[in-house]
């Protein structure tokens, strides 16, 4: 059973008929719930429990009685402070907990059982050192828009994720073990004050979309070129002088977005990229681009944004830019 109580202005939730055992789901977001209602401790099959959007504490008396509950949603509640009965939830997998106010979350917390975490928009400075350790069932995680300066050493909780979003944070470095992720497709590292990254990055063999803009990158290590499974790299609003002369081995790249930098050349691999269809590369110190002659350069090239660059105004593109849908000036 099923119950949907969703946008209905309640500040409690009535017994009435809802406490029965055969309740497996409760909907009951955008509410005013200021407390958990005595009668969940009667609710031995409940998987689901949603209450986003209510005005909800950090101390949520009978929480911990609810030992079926796969999936909880405390999303924009004012906790300020991590619910210590989460940690007692033996079945939990799906855990949200954003914008919240939480500023640290509890020692003992460990990622466990969880398959989906999310903690973005919150004022998280540190992470507990053993938050990550040991083995987890961890395949999406959101720590976007906290505090963040560092992450912990100790990755190996994280092996089987697929997605990270530690965006808008204030990251000055990354730990070389983030190169152990071997699952890992999407990584959000964007708004951050990151300068350099770690040459352990090139064994992400998997990953496939990486957001970089708005940092301090001056450069990207050679490894980048191992990166064959990459179709989308943002990297524009930083500071790069260069590329990485490797980066013929981005065969899946499809989405290069490199605006906003100090590019003054490519490198010759540029050609490569057999599967590039969407370029930008305006504001830098272009003054030329690389062509090797080959009618194999750049075969599917279909927009190439190039404004603000140096260009001499007498200057010829290349045949296989000339082909693309070119914004110059």
């Amino acid at each position: 059973m099923e119950i949907r109580l969703t946008g209905q202005c309640l500040a409690q939730l009535p017994e009435t008929d809802w406490a029965r055992p055969d309740v497996t789901a409760i909907y009951a977001g955008f509410n005013h719930l200021t407390a958990l209602p005595p009668w969940f401790t009667r609710l031995p099959d409940l998987r689901i429990l949603q209450l986003n959007h209510n005005l909800l504490p950090g101390s949520l008396a009978g929480l911990e009685h609810l030992v079926a509950l796969r999936e909880l949603n405390l999303s924009s509640n004012p906790l300020r402070s991590f619910p210590g009965a989460i940690a007692r939830l033996p079945r939990l997998e799906n855990l949200r907990l954003a914008q919240t106010g939480l500023r640290e979350l509890s020692a003992d917390f460990r990622c466990g059982r969880l398959t989906r975490l999310a903690l973005g928009r919150n004022e998280i400075a540190v992470l507990p050192d053993e938050l990550f350790a040991g083995p987890a069932r961890l395949r999406f995680l959101d720590l976007s828009q906290n505090r963040l300066s560092s992450l912990p050493l100790r990755l190996e909780g994280l092996d089987n994720v697929q997605e990270l979003d530690f965006s808008y944070n204030r990251l000055e470095s990354l730990p070389a073990t983030i190169g152990g992720l071997q699952q890992l497709e999407v990584l959000h590292l964007q708004g951050n004050r990151l300068s350099t990254l770690p040459v352990s990055f090139g064994r992400l063999r998997r990953l496939r979309r990486l957001y970089l803009h708005e940092n301090r990158l001056t450069a990207l290590p050679e490894s980048f070129g191992g990166l064959a499974a990459l179709e989308e790299l943002d990297a524009s609003h930083n500071a790069l002088h260069s590329l990485p002369r490797t980066i013929g081995g981005w065969k899946a790249m499809r989405r290069l977005v490199l605006s906003e930098n100090e590019l003054s050349s490519l490198p010759a691999d540029f050609c490569r990229l057999s599967a590039l269809q969407h370029c930008h590369l305006s504001r830098n110190n272009l003054s030329d681009l690389p062509f090797d002659g080959s009618k194999e350069c750049l075969p599917v090239l279909q927009d190439l944004v190039l404004t603000g660059n140096v260009f001499p105004a007498n200057w010829k593109f290349p045949a296989p830019y000339r082909k693309a849908v070119l914004q110059q000036y």
